[in-house]
């Protein structure tokens, strides 16, 4: 899908670097059965894994709380992998950059496709440059494109008030994922630059890199997470007048 030349081709290859990892494909049914049985009968879990949480009236502020769950653990992990990437011995400092980029990429990745679940989305697809256009845009989302913010509240507003598959939506969006992808290459060359100074100040190196890794995650996570809850507010809201009515 993606041109693998010049600021499009940094993100793309640490996108599918990223999804090299196993586990970064999130299974839905299997993450939505896990956390909503936490709390939701098996009725109500089914029919959360068949129309996604708004459709099947999941309240908001459990929405909420499992993706604070979410991008909580997530954040721990992936900051213990990035402070160990920053100590010498570990790896060579040339090394330690991409494995640093890839897993901190690989939980960012994670996390969007969990908080889109979370809030409502039905399917990711599994096409795989569907799929990539899709991440790309939640992780636009993550850091404030506002391309990317209008396109997946779109997304959202769309699949469930219209019952349109999210592969056959996320077609009509690749050329603005496109631009999304020129943006996040651009933050991306940014953050591999300033971590790879650090790298070679033993522990001081692993300190800062950590550091960087939590001051970014979290407000990233914590971005989509308030756009898709804003979301998921209203679709539910717009969802009781019509059935009032």
């Amino acid at each position: 899908m993606a041109d693998n030349t010049g600021e499009v081709g940094v993100w793309y290859n640490v996108l599918g670097a990223a999804l090299l990892i196993p586990g970064a494909k999130v299974d839905r049914k299997e993450f939505l059965i896990k956390e909503f049985g936490k709390y939701c009968n098996d009725a109500t879990v089914e029919n959360i894994v068949n129309k996604g949480t708004v459709q099947a009236g999941v309240e908001v502020a459990l929405m909420d709380k499992i993706a604070e769950d979410t991008i909580n653990f997530h954040a721990g992990i992936a900051t213990s992998l990035s402070f160990a990437a920053g100590l010498p011995g570990l790896f060579t400092t040339l090394a330690a950059v991409p494995a640093d980029i890839a897993q901190y990429y690989y939980h960012v990745i994670v996390v969007a496709q969990k908080l889109a679940y979370i809030y409502g989305l039905v399917d990711l697809g599994m096409a795989s440059d569907n799929f990539k256009s899709l991440v790309t845009l939640l992780i636009g989302v993550m850091a404030d494109i506002e391309d990317a913010d209008k396109t997946v509240m779109e997304l959202f507003s769309t699949q469930a008030t219209k019952n349109v598959t999210t592969l056959a939506l996320i077609k009509t969006f690749d050329k603005i994922a496109l631009r999304v992808a020129v943006v996040l290459s651009c933050m991306l060359t940014g953050k591999t630059v300033f971590t790879s100074v650090w790298k070679v100040i033993p522990i001081i190196g692993g300190v800062v890199s950590g550091g960087i890794t939590l001051a970014t995650f979290l407000p990233m996570c914590n971005k989509l997470k308030n756009r898709l809850h804003k979301s998921a507010e209203t679709i539910s809201r717009d969802i009781s007048l019509k059935v009032i009515k």
